[in-house]
């Protein structure tokens, strides 16, 4: 037994003051008088599990009702974790949910409660009515096989996702990514062509002041050369320099101390004419080029567009460069990667249809032997015109294959079946789930099964059959069954009965286990009296269970 409800203590609920419950391994039956409150109490732990709840259930006189269960669930090693569900019913202000101490909302409790507990009654809770575990069912039932095949899918489904999810993340839109990439060729292509230096840059700045200003230069180096060389009405001043360095000679030998003086006059005199040639051989070969000077214009044009928008010098535009080519480097890569990813999905999806194929196949096989099963355990339940049926229906494919699994049923010949969901009788759908159990006990991850008024609408040899069942399912699971039925009691591991008495003037409910001659005694009185003919039928019903 790996999951039981240990206790369930009530108090303030309706008739019940004060109530505490020890279901125990197996079969555990509530019999009483009808109007004791046995359904109450089923209803107690329904209101536990998330069903809601007015003020109008909170005893007469009190102000706040307080419902609590404890569960326990095996774990390796001999060790077991608890699950402590606690909930106040107010009349004013709103309830108090706990699970585990902690405050929860009344949806989070149902959730937790719906894998521990199942509820069979009418207007109760079903986890097996909803399709997500009929598949589960299914799948269990087909076996190792089969739920090795769903594996399968569910690991090509995680690959499927993860592959799309890293082709999302590379970027959805491919035709915006690729004017991105043909822009930063156009850009690196503009670069490369203006072949950019620094060097030829400052040579062309040079070349246009020359060429902007050539005759403006050779006004002023012909003036200067004139000067030196030609003179004019006052003669040239390398003339000039010559008759002063011959009389500054006639005077050094006179005075030899003059004689630095002549020196320096001669080098002065020997720059001069090396200026003046240098002037002339600059106007020979200086340009007044236009057609140099416009192409030198062009050419700065140039190094001012690639300038403007891609640096503020040379450097920063060939800095640019780098970072673009990076960029579109990046971008090609993650095309490449785009396109084997998009190959990687298109293999994969191909893998996992023929996967979830080959799960929806056997989950046909493992449909029909199942309802087969399960159309035999319904017969032998007092619902001899049922009949079962599994559908499978097809959906986009998803981590459990591309099935939605309903369970449909029909109880009457001629009429059509419908979702197990829609049938209405609690009786009914009570044996329904009691039938469905039997075959799928060792399957089913829910330990503790709740079976209210199961016996409703049932007699003779089928009450023999259902109390069969139910022990059957006791073997798994714990269940826990609120019966009228002798023969059902009968077959209990644990019997108890609840009761109305007088206390203080008011009417309140007890519930008490029974052992030996106690139960005897209350199954004569469901037998219809308490004599010594119902004493030995009882006798012989308990004898007759034991035996079986």
């Amino acid at each position: 037994m790996l999951v039981m409800l240990r206790v369930l203590e009530v108090k303030n609920l309706a008739l019940i003051d004060n109530l505490t419950f020890y279901p125990e391994e197996g079969l555990n039956v509530i019999t009483g008088e009808t109007g004791a409150g046995k359904s109450m109490l089923l209803g107690a732990l329904s209101l536990l599990l998330g069903e809601r709840a007015s003020a109008e259930v909170i005893r007469s006189g009190e102000e706040s009702a307080l419902l609590q269960a404890v569960f326990t669930a095996a774990l390796p090693g001999g060790q077991e974790k608890e699950y402590i569900f606690s909930r106040e019913i107010r009349r004013t202000g709103p309830n108090l949910c706990r699970l585990n101490g902690k405050i929860e909302p009344l949806t989070e409790m149902a959730a937790c409660g719906r894998r521990l507990v199942d509820l069979h009654g009418q207007n109760q809770q079903q986890s097996l009515l909803a399709p997500a575990t009929q598949r589960e069912l299914l799948d269990a039932f087909g076996g190792e096989e089969l739920l090795a095949a769903r594996q399968k899918v569910a690991a090509l489904y995680r690959q499927l996702q993860n592959l799309e999810k890293e082709l999302a993340q590379l970027g959805g839109d491919e035709a915006a990514v690729a004017r991105q990439a043909d822009f930063l060729r156009f850009q690196l292509e503009e670069i490369a062509q203006a072949n950019l230096s620094a060097a030829e840059e400052e040579e062309l700045q040079v070349r246009f002041r020359r060429l902007s200003h050539a005759r403006q230069l050779l006004e002023i180096t012909g003036r200067i050369y004139a000067l030196l060389s030609e003179g004019g009405h006052e003669g040239a001043v390398l003339d000039h320099l010559g008759y002063m360095e011959k009389e500054l000679a006639a005077a050094c030998a006179l005075d030899e101390s003059l004689s630095p003086l002549l020196d320096r006059m001669s080098e002065v005199a020997e720059q001069l004419k090396e200026i003046a040639s240098e002037l002339r051989f600059y106007q020979e070969n200086i340009e007044l080029n236009d057609a140099l000077l416009q192409e030198t214009i062009e050419r700065l044009e140039v190094y001012r567009t690639m300038k403007n928008k891609y640096g503020k010098t040379v450097a920063e535009v060939q800095e640019t460069a780098a970072a673009l080519q990076a960029e579109l480097a990046e971008i090609e890569g993650r095309s490449a990667k785009r396109e084997k990813l998009a190959a990687e999905i298109t293999q994969v999806k191909a893998g996992l249809q023929k996967a979830a194929a080959d799960l929806t196949k056997r989950r046909q096989k493992a449909a029909k032997i199942l309802a087969l099963q399960i159309t035999e355990a319904l017969q032998s339940v007092a619902l001899a015109s049922a009949k079962f049926q599994i559908e499978l229906q097809q959906i986009p494919c998803g981590p459990y294959g591309c099935d939605q699994v309903e369970f449909l049923l029909t109880t009457n010949v001629g009429e059509p079946l419908r979702p197990l969901a829609k049938i209405a009788s609690g009786g009914e759908i009570s044996r329904v789930m009691l039938a469905i159990k039997s075959v799928l006990a060792e399957q089913d991850e829910v330990e503790t099964l709740i079976f209210d008024e199961i016996d409703a609408g049932i007699g003779g040899l089928t009450i023999r059959a259902v109390a069969e069942k139910l022990k059957q399912l006791s073997r798994h699971c714990q269940v826990i069954c609120v019966t009228h039925q002798p023969i059902i009691a009968a077959f209990a591991d644990h019997q108890f009965v609840i009761f109305k008495e007088n206390k203080n003037g008011r009417t309140v409910t007890r519930l008490k286990k029974l052992t030996g001659q106690e139960r005897e005694m209350e199954l004569a009185r469901m037998l219809g009296g308490q004599d010594e003919i119902t004493l030995k039928h009882a006798r012989q019903l308990l004898a007759t269970a034991k035996n079986l």
